[in-house]
C-alpha cells in the first residue's frame, strides 16, 4: 500500500514538475522570439511597451478588453513587417460607456494642458525675474561707472582749478627768488 502512495506522489509530483519547465520553456521561447523580431525589425522594447499601452486606451474606449490577455508582437520577413495583435474582447461598450470614457479622456487633456500652462507660467515668471535681476544689476554696475566717471572728472576738475590757483603763486615764488638771487 505504501508502494502504491509512493508512485502516485511520484506521478503527481513529475506531472506538475514536467509542466512547470514546459511554461518556462513556452516563456522563455516566447520572449526569445520577442527579441528577436525587435531586433530585425528595430523596434525596441520600450517602444512596444508605449504602442501597447496606446492600443490598450484607444481599444478599451469602445470595447472591453482582457488586457492580460492583450498580445502584441511585430513579425518580419523579407518583404514586409507585419504587426499581429490578439485582443480578447469581452463586450463592446454601449454609446454612454464611450460618451463617458471620451468624457473623461477630454477632462484628463484639459487638466494636463492646465498643468503645463501653470508650470510654463512660473518658469516665465522665474526667467523675467532673473532678467530683471540681471537688469538692476547692470544699471547698478552702470551707476557705479558713471559715478566713478564723474569722480575722475571732479577730481581732474579739482587738479585743474588747484593749478590754476598754484599758478599766480609759483610766478609770485618765482619772482620772489630771482629777486633774492640778484640781491
Amino acid at each position: 500500500m505504501k508502494d502504491i502512495f509512493s508512485d502516485l506522489y511520484d506521478k503527481v509530483l513529475s506531472f506538475f514538475t514536467a509542466q512547470s519547465s514546459d511554461d518556462t520553456k513556452v516563456v522563455a521561447k516566447s520572449r526569445l522570439k520577442t527579441v528577436l523580431m525587435q531586433d530585425r525589425v528595430g523596434f525596441s522594447e520600450r517602444a512596444m511597451q508605449m504602442l501597447k499601452d496606446d492600443m490598450i486606451d484607444s481599444i478599451s474606449k469602445y470595447l472591453e478588453i482582457d488586457v492580460d490577455s492583450f498580445d502584441l508582437s511585430i513579425d518580419a520577413n523579407e518583404n514586409a513587417t507585419i504587426l499581429n495583435l490578439s485582443i480578447p474582447v469581452l463586450r463592446p461598450k454601449t454609446d454612454e460607456e464611450i460618451d463617458e470614457a471620451l468624457s473623461i479622456q477630454e477632462k484628463a487633456k484639459i487638466e494636463k494642458t492646465e498643468e503645463i500652462v501653470g508650470e510654463l507660467k512660473e518658469l516665465v515668471k522665474e526667467k523675467a525675474q532673473e532678467l530683471a535681476d540681471q537688469m538692476s544689476e547692470a544699471d547698478s554696475n552702470s551707476d557705479e561707472v558713471e559715478s566713478e566717471e564723474t569722480q575722475d572728472e571732479d577730481s581732474e576738475d579739482l587738479k585743474e582749478d588747484t593749478q590754476k590757483n598754484n599758478e599766480p603763486k609759483e610766478k609770485e615764488v618765482k619772482k620772489t627768488n630771482k629777486k633774492n638771487k640778484t640781491n
